[in-house]
């Protein structure tokens, strides 16, 4: 499938998509290992501060210099103040042969038409990867005019009819093999709540769950819930708390509002508290050893390391170095990725609770979906299918009408809806 889909991008820029845990992290990192292999120049980006973490790479502002610009005529306005920076950017994008862009439909259509405009301007000649599900969070606007009539999407731009990807849809779930818990988080995900969904989630909603028990993990719509319990839980456990503070160890001048936002959207806390028998979940991946989200057990605890019971194997966990990245060419007009920043910290986090948000990316076998707050089109759809099977999950609600609360929560944007509609050439692996 990996050659198949590499093939295809030798004339077409691509928009992979597909459902949670469909793989599509995993095929972009073999696309990227494969053009870097070949002496090629990728570059990836993010359009959050948590995806561009996950992908290894720098945010869309950050890397196009979009500054405050909010539309594509303000960018052109204040283009005129950054003329030495844009003059670098254009030597990085005229040579740059993969721009990935992970998690587009987060995106919204001003910053795509902004997006497409700087590779245009400045001699993009490679091709686009478009990674992300528009069925999921939808991009954020600081205005309610997308709700009115205005375009929000980055498939409603013009630049996206003007770069016309090619469509591929990841179908094969690898993250749980129960094929009804397939369908119906399928169905979730189209927006469809027919009889067969209310009767999977109302049994989940009335199976009884110990409300505070170190073998599931709690997951919150805000950062508050998942840290009373966190803290809640930890100081009830009877043994000695050990705290971890993160280094931070700056390369070069960075702004402190974007060292603190990207610390922000970190997998990890600053100051990790644990104890001896604290039930975690790692936040990385570490082929062969542990993958974002698997859960463990700490054993013991030393001063440079964790040991964790992981499925009757005890795993040492050392600390992981995040980078704070930006993206140069020197003279000879090689691209390169350098740290300016490094975060380090031990890749793992209390599993007693933790938020939607900073579940991106997890799979988790024993999971208690708390949904009081869902606050987005498809949230709920992102919380429950972080789980890796039906019979581990669990659904937890306080609310006064579950069936009614379901047509409230399970619903997607028309727009999306209409959109994958008309992908009848979409090519299905």
């Amino acid at each position: 499938m990996k050659e198949k889909i590499i093939a295809l991008m030798e004339d077409n820029h691509l928009f992979l998509t597909g459902g949670a845990g469909v793989g599509k992290s995993y095929i972009t990192n073999e696309i990227i290992s494969h053009f870097r292999s070949n002496d090629k120049s990728v570059i990836a980006l993010g359009s959050t501060g948590v995806s561009a973490v996950n992908i290894g790479g720098v945010t869309i502002h950050s890397f196009f210099i979009f500054g405050i610009s909010a539309s594509l005529e303000e960018l052109v306005h204040n283009d005129k103040r950054s003329k030495s920076r844009l003059k670098e950017l254009k030597k990085i994008i005229s040579a740059s042969d993969l721009i990935i862009i992970d998690e587009i439909s987060m995106v919204s259509a001003a910053l795509f038409d902004m997006i497409v405009y700087r590779l245009e301007s400045m001699g993009f000649r490679g091709r686009l990867l478009l990674v992300g599900d528009f069925y999921q969070l939808p991009p954020v606007v600081a205005s309610n005019g997308a709700l009115f009539g205005e375009l929000l999407y980055a498939f409603e731009s013009s630049s996206w009819k003007k770069i016309a990807p090619l469509n591929i849809e990841l179908t094969t779930m690898h993250r749980n093999n129960d094929a009804r818990f397939t369908q119906i988080l399928s169905k979730i995900r189209q927006g469809i709540c027919d009889n067969d969904v209310r009767s999977t989630l109302n049994h989940l909603e009335q199976k009884s769950f110990p409300s505070e028990n170190s073998l599931y993990t709690h997951l919150y719509g805000t950062n508050a819930q998942a840290e009373n319990i966190n803290a809640k839980m930890l100081d009830a456990l009877d043994a000695l708390e050990y705290t971890f503070v993160a280094s931070i160890d700056t390369k070069t001048k960075v702004h402190e509002k974007r060292l603190e936002s990207w610390i922000k959207n970190l997998p990890v806390s600053e100051s990790l508290k644990i104890k001896k028998g604290s039930p975690i979940l790692f936040c990385v991946n570490k082929w062969g050893k542990f993958i974002n989200g698997d859960r463990g057990v700490v054993h013991s605890i030393e001063e440079d390391c964790i040991i964790v019971a992981k499925d009757d194997v005890f795993v040492r966990v050392e600390r992981h170095d995040f980078e704070l990245s930006e993206i140069t060419i020197d003279s000879s007009g090689e691209i390169k990725q350098a740290a300016v920043a490094i975060f380090s910290q031990f890749p793992i986090k209390l599993a007693y609770a933790i938020t939607i948000h900073k579940a991106q990316g997890m799979s988790i076998d024993s999971l208690v979906c708390n949904v009081d707050r869902i606050f987005a089109p498809s949230q709920f759809y992102v919380a429950i299918s972080r789980a890796t099977n039906i019979d581990g999950l669990y659904i937890d609600f306080n609310g006064a009408n579950f069936e009614n609360y379901l047509d409230k929560i399970i619903r997607v944007d028309q727009r999306v809806e209409a959109f994958y509609e008309t992908l009848n050439d979409m090519i299905q692996y």
